[in-house]
């Protein structure tokens, strides 16, 4: 993966925003106390928005909030912000999932949150921001922002996969493949999703390296940059595509099982240019 920017932030508590992309968003932070995010539908707080603070109240607790009003979950975090965890000198890593009108916080390297909570209306977000609060400064390094290669080598790369739906863009001429796993290699159990395969003729879902469970025509499908989706909640698997709610693939597994990690690839004779949520 590409190397990524890094944003400073100041002590006046003011978000700075950017786009969302996909629905779950894993970052690096290095700050003394108050990580704050917002979750909005444009480049300014406005209504209906979430917010998650990581070791807020002097370091001591960690909350998610709607609307600026009383917090949906609050729980006392006083690890997180210390030497220990996380400090002003050293990055330490979280992710906050957003699919299925919930909010799940957690560490990295960690794939059960540490704070959760249901939103009581839906926020179809398109950006978020980022702040440290009064009296601390900091630095972020947000994962989305890495940029990916693949050769012509039909082997996976693997990153870890916190929230139930991945987002991804991909520039290549066929053969966008995915895996995805329990632990960053390629396991026993493994979902993979085939886009552009059979000469660019074809897609499918595959269990296990073994069964074709899904096989649909999608003539000419890897034509340019496209941008898709993959949710994997409760071993129901669905691949859909930027922009279109219903998936062109589905799949319910009636064995499933816990997904941590994704890896990318472009098959045989083709290389490709990537985007990852993660």
């Amino acid at each position: 993966m590409g190397e990524v920017l890094e944003y400073e932030t100041g002590d006046e508590k003011s978000y700075k925003f950017l786009p969302l992309f996909g629905n779950t968003l894993r970052f690096s932070v290095k700050a003394a106390h108050d990580c704050h995010l917002a979750f909005t539908r444009g480049t300014a707080e406005s209504e209906p928005m979430f917010e998650v603070f990581i070791g807020a109240w002097s370091g001591e607790a960690s909350a998610i909030r709607f609307n600026k009003g009383e917090d949906l979950a609050k729980v006392d975090t006083p690890e997180i912000l210390n030497d220990g965890i996380i400090s002003a000198s050293e990055f330490r890593e979280f992710w906050v999932a957003t699919d299925h009108d919930e909010v799940r916080v957690g560490r990295g390297g960690e794939y059960e949150p540490f704070m959760s909570a249901v939103l009581p209306e839906p926020v179809a977000t398109s950006h978020f921001g980022f702040s440290t609060g009064h009296g601390a400064t900091g630095d972020f390094i947000f994962f989305h922002e890495r940029a990916a290669a693949t050769e012509n080598k039909l082997q996976y790369n693997f990153e870890p996969l916190y929230g139930d739906t991945f987002t991804f863009s991909v520039a290549c001429d066929h053969d966008a493949h995915l895996g995805f796993t329990t632990a960053p290699a390629e396991t026993p159990l493994m979902y993979e999703v085939f886009i552009g395969g059979w000469e660019n003729q074809h897609s499918a879902i595959r269990k296990s390296k073994e069964t074709t469970v899904v096989k649909v025509e999608t003539p000419d499908e890897c034509c340019g940059e496209k941008t898709y989706w993959v949710n994997l909640r409760g071993g129901h698997v669905r691949v859909g595509r930027a922009g279109e709610s219903e998936p062109f693939m589905e799949w319910q597994d009636p064995e499933p099982f816990k997904v941590t990690h994704v890896g990318y690839c472009t098959g045989w004779g083709a290389c490709g240019q990537w985007k990852l949520n993660v």
